[in-house]
């Protein structure tokens, strides 16, 4: 028997789906930035190498690198750039009230969340202070705070503090897998170790 809430569930997820398409659309312009700044650093890194007989980056922070910019360029043509100036102007400062409104305002919600998931995974893997999760979570806060300002400057997204709030919430998320798989290559090293 299909509950209501189940049928909801349905929907929310129809939607989310839906909505991820369009970011699937940027990406590959992202990912051409991406490799782009992966074969600059390769470059520079053998250069680096015949000079020094060591390596600038390693081939790991140079592939996150190009990743990370590939979201980024994502995330910031989903979020602004492909929006039309002065076409969402409300502010909301009441926290929770976006999961009050709609199922799409609730696959808002979600998608928030998701959305920053990839800042809190590959920015520790890039730039060593974000190991340090007062550092990671700090800096996902400010970026989703200048994203919502420069939203509401230019009148391209809704200035809501739940975004803030769940974006923050992704960042967590991705933070905690970055140190499960770093957890995990520890294990991992450390059980071939004992071989």
């Amino acid at each position: 028997m299909v509950t209501n809430e189940d049928m909801i569930n349905k929907i929310l997820y129809k939607i989310i789906a839906q909505d991820m398409i369009e970011p699937l659309l940027y990406f590959p312009q992202g990912l051409i930035c991406g490799v782009i700044l992966i074969i600059a650093l390769v470059i520079i890194n053998g250069l680096w190498y015949q000079l020094r007989r060591c390596l600038l980056i390693s081939t790991i922070k140079i592939i996150c690198l190009g990743l990370f910019v590939a979201y980024i360029y994502t995330l910031l043509q989903q979020t602004y750039f492909s929006r039309p100036p002065g076409s969402r102007s409300t502010v909301s400062l009441i926290l929770g009230e976006t999961w009050q409104g709609s199922i799409q305002s609730k696959a808002y919600v979600i998608e928030n969340i998701l959305m920053m998931i990839p800042f809190g995974l590959l920015l520790p893997s890039i730039l060593k202070p974000a190991e340090n999760i007062f550092c990671c979570i700090p800096l996902g806060f400010f970026f989703s705070v200048n994203l919502e300002y420069a939203q509401f400057l230019s009148q391209r997204g809704h200035m809501q503090v739940d975004d803030v709030v769940m974006n923050v919430i992704g960042t967590v998320i991705g933070y905690l897998l970055f140190i499960s798989v770093k957890l995990l290559g520890k294990i991992r090293r450390h059980l071939k170790e004992k071989k």
